[in-house]
């Protein structure tokens, strides 16, 4: 029998058995396959569970890649306060969250919940609503949810409490950021500020004097930093430091315990990091925008470069798959190695093994891309754990096995 289906919701959809395509990226190349899978997890090539029950997805002509894996994504912060001071549900944001995720075939996202001295939309209390919010609606969601926390060097009240919530699973990756010196810099740039203080729900005043909090916390960072990886490595965790100025620092943090290099702001710092064998992490929007809006360096040089292993959405959730068909239309990399940026790279970055690639164990996690509109590639379905979380046409699926119905 054959069919055809639209997205009927999270609980109504089926598992489907597998799926069919003429271009699918599977051990590094483009090519036809079946692929079939068991508990939500890829079994391998479709002989192996010929009598499988359940639907078979035919992706006919439309590309079958790994589903993207989002190592540092906090745009969602935008659905929480999409105005200064005007805050939504989270339960409601992070519903459009996933609907956002889906659409731009991000089927693993590592939110960047930042925690710091500045309070606000960035305090403590923010970050347990999120882990909270993500607890509840765990069934509700269609992609993977995880938190990447982004920890401020200078908050150093903050570290038993962070180490609690590694302790409970409530963390799957973190990254040390210190973004004080840059605020200093602003103390005299009264609209910047006033940015600063609506996010952290204070006055201008206040904000100033929460800067001095942290300035004087100075001597204690050090040590409580040596704490805090210590920490999360015993707990199985990856560690990323975050805008490494320059080589100094990177080496600092790699000895730390930091191997992955988050958007460093030097090619001196990128280089130190691939010398000492980090992952190196660069926004995607930097590639689709021709390069840094914050004069960082060009993320698409640095692939040229070979100084790039991973490029993240950043602050845009499209960007991931418009930098990959960017990079491939550039000649920059062809879309297998391409994609190996947006997606198994990550992965191993976070220290996964369980997604970033259409291999046997892996969770059944893809998407089908069409590409026939030169650049602006469409998401037109997503399977998540062997279930389709999304699609936005109508997809062909057949009642029984592709050889059957060749043979048939």
């Amino acid at each position: 029998m054959n069919a055809e289906i639209m997205n009927a919701g999270h609980r109504a959809c089926p598992p489907l058995a597998g799926v069919t395509g003429r271009r699918v990226l599977v051990d590094g190349a483009l090519a036809a396959a079946t692929l079939c899978w068991h508990d939500g997890r890829i079994a391998g090539r479709a002989d192996a569970a010929r009598n499988a029950p359940g639907l078979w997805l035919d992706a006919g002509d439309l590309l079958v890649l790994p589903g993207i894996v989002d190592l540092h994504g906090d745009a969602f912060e935008r659905a929480i306060m999409p105005r200064p001071g005007v805050t939504f549900p989270y339960e409601q944001a992070l519903l459009d969250v996933d609907r956002q995720l889906l659409a731009n075939g991000i089927t693993t996202a590592f939110h960047g919940v930042t925690v710091s001295w500045e309070g606000g939309l960035r305090s403590e209390a923010y970050a347990r609503q999120m882990f909270d919010c993500l607890a509840r609606m765990r069934d509700a969601l269609g992609a993977n949810h995880y938190v990447h926390l982004r920890f401020e060097t200078h908050h150093v009240s903050g570290i038993s409490t962070a180490l609690q919530w590694i302790g409970e699973g409530r963390v799957q990756f973190l990254a040390l950021n210190d973004h004080l010196p840059a605020m200093i810099k602003r103390l005299d740039d009264a609209r910047k500020l006033q940015q600063y203080a609506d996010r952290a729900h204070c006055s201008v005043d206040a904000f100033r004097e929460r800067i001095m909090q942290a300035m004087s916390a100075a001597g204690e960072v050090a040590g409580a930093m040596r704490q805090l990886v210590a920490g999360v490595r015993a707990a199985g965790l990856r560690v990323a430091s975050h805008d490494d100025p320059d080589a100094s620092t990177r080496d600092y943090y790699h000895r730390l315990g930091c191997d992955v290099a988050e958007f460093p702001l030097t090619e001196a710092a990128a280089r130190t990091a691939r010398e000492l064998g980090n992952s190196l992490v660069f926004g995607a929007p930097n590639v689709v925008r021709g390069g840094s809006h914050t004069h960082a360096p060009d993320a698409t040089a640095m692939i040229r470069a070979g100084l790039c292993d991973v490029l993240a959405s950043d602050y845009y959730y499209p960007a991931p798959l418009a930098a990959v068909f960017k990079l491939v239309r550039d000649g920059v990399l062809d879309l297998p190695r391409a994609w190996d940026l947006v997606c198994r790279n990550p992965a191993r970055a976070a220290g996964r093994n369980d997604c970033g690639a259409l291999d046997p164990g892996t969770r059944a996690d893809l998407i089908l891309v069409d590409d026939s509109r030169p650049g602006l590639p469409q998401v037109c379905a997503a399977v998540v754990g062997g279930r389709l979380r999304y699609a936005n046409r109508r997809l062909a699926v057949h009642a029984s096995h592709p050889d059957a119905l060749v043979a048939a």
